[in-house]
């Protein structure tokens, strides 16, 4: 049976697109410990195909693995782990002939009680796990221990790109620092783009930041404002994409004007 477009409408799980883009960005934050790599990619891909429909997106297994260049069987295995870590609902469609057809995949809304519980429970946790650090301290107060904020650059995980290492070292020489501002601009790039394209935004909204703590415009959490920064970039550079995509580089000034009008009435509902 094929579905209509009005079907698929009723399984929207969104009203905008900002709600989308920050559900995406904390299912990855509170599931950051369960998920595969392969899973965070198959979610970022889901994600960028489910705007016309917001939250709902209609693709093939083959087309997901062909997408992301991984087997069908490693994209199943990802889908499952997504759908039962409540991240996505799968719904099953049948084909004409009989049996089960493509899977309808909806990504959910964020329950924000479960997310204040598990916050609260995760910071239990490291108020307890502080209080063990700091009895073993003192049980071994004459032992030096070397801890990751002691580290510096030359300690930073080889998935961190070189560039972007020697760019925080000038500010800020230590491995743990570099890594969570890096963390930033992966989290933010839900949307899935490479690791080069990522590389160059990540550079230019670090730059930012430095400029604008040095002139004293922000005092407080600058990584903060540093992912803010991160995810606008790049929310800006899918709006270019989807604009190229919809008219290409020849489009006129009034095309420019609808199509941006367009966006706006659909992103506020």
């Amino acid at each position: 049976m094929e579905w209509t477009y009005d079907q698929y409408r009723e399984h929207q799980s969104f009203n905008t697109l900002a709600d989308l883009n920050e559900a995406v960005r904390q299912h990855l934050y509170f599931n950051a410990s369960s998920l595969t790599k392969t899973a965070v990619t198959v979610l970022k891909t889901l994600s960028r195909y489910s705007c016309v429909v917001l939250g709902v997106s209609w693709l093939k297994v083959a087309t997901l693995a062909k997408a992301i260049d991984k087997s069908e069987k490693t994209v199943r295995r990802a889908l499952k782990l997504l759908d039962e870590l409540n991240v996505i609902n799968r719904i099953p469609t049948i084909r004409k002939q009989g049996g089960r057809g493509y899977d309808i995949c909806v990504i959910t809304t964020i329950d924000q009680s479960e997310m204040s519980r598990r916050v609260e429970s995760e910071t239990a946790c490291e108020s307890k796990n502080e209080k063990g650090i700091e009895l073993k301290e003192t049980l071994i107060s004459k032992t030096k221990i070397i801890r990751k904020h002691d580290l510096n650059h030359t300690y930073v995980s080889e998935s961190v790109p070189q560039p972007f290492t020697k760019l925080v070292r000038c500010f800020w020489d230590n491995a743990k620092t570099i890594e969570e501002y890096w963390r930033m601009a992966l989290i933010a790039n839900y949307k899935a783009y490479d690791t080069n394209a990522l590389l160059d935004v990540a550079i230019s909204a670090f730059k930012q930041m430095i400029g604008k703590l040095k002139s004293g415009a922000i005092r407080k959490k600058p990584i903060g404002y540093y992912y803010g920064v991160v995810n606008a970039k790049l929310d800006e550079m899918y709006y270019d994409e989807l604009y190229d995509m919809e008219f290409g580089i020849n489009a006129t000034t009034r095309e420019t004007n609808e199509y941006l009008a367009r966006l706006t009435r659909k992103n506020v509902g």
